[in-house]
């Protein structure tokens, strides 16, 4: 029955995409101009580096980019139910500043 709602109706994903647009907007994030699925936000890390926090959205998949992803994660699962075992937490890009 959950998954019906979800799945088996035309109108189920227009649905969850307007409802998780809602949730990414309270969250300060607004959709880029090029991809209406690709959302954005500025941000600073505690060291005053200012960067752009992105979330990607494909049907009911979420990729955050962030240097705190599971701060946003935690905001989009206090108004959706994400399975525990489907958060992945990566830390594989590394910053780097060039001088010349």
């Amino acid at each position: 029955l959950i998954t019906r709602a979800l799945y088996g109706l035309r109108s189920s994903g227009a649905a969850f995409r307007g409802l998780l647009a809602e949730m990414l907007w309270y969250l300060s994030y607004r959709p880029s101009k090029a991809d209406p699925d690709v959302y954005m936000r500025t941000a600073v890390k505690a060291n005053g580096f200012k960067y752009w926090e992105y979330v990607l959205v494909y049907v009911d998949d979420v990729l955050c980019i962030s240097n705190r992803p599971m701060d946003t994660m935690k905001g989009i699962k206090a108004k959706f139910k994400i399975k525990d075992d489907k958060i992945e937490n990566h830390q594989c890009i590394e910053e780097h500043h060039y001088h010349k």
